[in-house]
Order: C-alpha cells, then structure tokens, then sequence
C-alpha cells in the first residue's frame, strides 16, 4: 500500500515537472475559467443583494385625519407596533414635518404666514415586504386614518426584477461551470494523449489501472488548485479596480449592500478548481485511458 501510494505520488510529481507546456495550457485553462465563473458569481451576487435590498426599502406612509389628536395618533401607533407583521413606526407630527416643508421651500415660497395644512404621519416598515399591501388595507379601515399610500406597484416590480435576478444568476452560473468543465476535461483529455507511451510502459511494468489513473487525476486537481488561486488573485484585483472605477463615476454606488466577501473568492475557486479538475481528469482518464 506505501509503494503503491508513493508510486502514485511520484508519477504525479514527475508529469507536472516533466510535461510543461501541457502544465501550463492545462492552469491557464482553468484560471480563465475560473475568472469568468468568479466575475460572473461576485457580478451576480452584488446584483442580488442589490436587488433584495430595496424592497426593504418601501414603507407605507399613513396620513391620519386632521381631526386626530395626538394622543389618538400615539395610540394608533402603538397597535399597529403590535402588529406581528410590523417591524417599525414612526411618528412624524404635523408640526415637525410643516418645518421640515418650510425649510426645503424656502428658496421658492415663503410659507411663514400660511396655516399648517399637514396632519400626523406614520410610516410603517413591514418585516417581509410582501406583506405591505395587505397591512397597509388592514391600516387604512382605522376611522383615524384619511390616506395610506404604500407603493404597491413599485414594490411589485421591484420584487419580480429580484426575482429574475436570481434566476439568471443560476442560469448563467450554470452554463459557465459547464463550459469551464468542457475547457479542463478537452485539456486533460489532450494531456493523455500526449502521454499514451507512458501509459504503456506503466501497463507493461504491471502496474494497475488504477494507479495509472490516479496520477491524472491528482494532477488535475493540483492543476485547478494552481488556476483557481491565481483566478481568485486576478478576481479580487479586478473586482476592486472596477469598484472603485464604478463608485468615482457614480458616488451613490456607496449604498448598495456589499459584494461576495473576499474569503470566499480566495477559498471558493481553488476549491471548485479542484474538484472540477478532479472530476475532469477521473472522467477523461475513464475514457481514455486503458490497459
């Protein structure tokens, strides 16, 4: 079993020192690979995060009745806090958010003289934003209450843009993990070609098939080890270049969710590279190689 395992070891060594140029195409294969599966997943991600983020976003405002009095708007507040579908309200008064008007129209209007005609204002933040039409109804038969406008439209598009997001997301992840196989499986089925006379001389000597196999197979998992590295390299770079490119021309990029952490690039792809060149060399070698 040590012989058999240090002959396995060995063979592995010598084909990635011996058969360089094979090396390389093979690594760089799964690097370019790997890059467009890595940028396509942290493009994706962001754009899902982004996505799931502004339906938060939406609230419902609710406009009491100016016959409301305070005390009255305080308590409508507190039942619809206990609301088990409400996460948070806020009560705006009348009074602060008639300043509020006066300071934003100051360069246009003078409101100074003018009664205030706003009323009490709640706004209402939901825990599942596909809920907020139904509070909004729900808050909208309170005999306090005059207007609930809660952007029911909006929020509908916005959730079926998240929607889609995510399914092709999957979708074009898909198809870029499977050509990325095609690409690693087409390069390690042209390494075995090119080492047919070894793959002889090892059957001659009696060695069994599986040993033969497991040099290609171990070699193909080293080979996406090396690409996946220098593609999550190549990735995290790129993607902070393009970052900071992308937040200098449009500075309200600032407030979207954040990207797929760093970690998960750097562990992420060398492990996919493994196990896709692994698999793409025990698949190649099933076909191929033969005694």
């Amino acid at each position: 079993m040590i012989d058999r395992l240090r002959f396995v070891l060995h063979e592995t060594r010598e084909s990635l020192l011996r058969n360089a140029t094979m090396q390389a195409a093979a690594i760089s294969t799964a690097c370019i690979a790997l890059i467009l599966l890595g940028s396509a997943s942290m493009a994706l991600y962001k754009l899902d995060a982004t996505a799931q983020s502004l339906p938060s976003q939406f609230e419902a405002e609710v406009f009491l009745k100016m016959s409301a009095t305070r005390q009255q708007a305080v308590e409508l507040k507190a039942r619809i806090e206990a609301m088990p579908e409400v996460e948070r309200v806020t009560l705006t008064p009348r009074e602060e958010a008639w300043e509020q008007q006066k300071r934003e129209l100051a360069d246009e209007v003078n409101l100074a003289d003018i009664p205030n005609p706003l009323p009490d204002k709640l706004t209402v933040r939901v825990r599942d934003p596909a809920t907020l039409p139904a509070v909004a109804q729900q808050i909208a038969q309170s005999p306090l209450v005059e207007e609930v406008i809660d952007s029911r439209q909006e929020l509908q598009t916005v959730l079926s843009i998240a929607r889609l997001v995510r399914w092709i997301g999957l979708g074009a992840g898909g198809v870029l993990l499977l050509a990325a196989l095609i690409l690693i499986y087409n390069t390690v089925r042209l390494t075995i070609f090119s080492r047919q006379r070894e793959v002889r001389v090892m059957a001659l000597v009696g060695a069994t098939l599986r040993s033969i196999r497991l040099p290609f197979v171990l070699e193909g998992m080293v080979q996406g080890i090396v690409g996946g590295v220098l593609a999550a390299v190549l990735v995290l770079l790129g993607a902070t270049l393009v970052s900071d490119y992308a937040v200098r021309q449009w500075p309200f990029l600032r407030d979207t969710p954040p990207g797929l952490p760093p970690l998960a690039i750097l562990v992420g792809l060398p492990m996919v590279g493994a196990l896709m060149g692994g698999a793409c060399a025990w698949w190649a070698t099933q076909r191929y190689v033969r005694i």
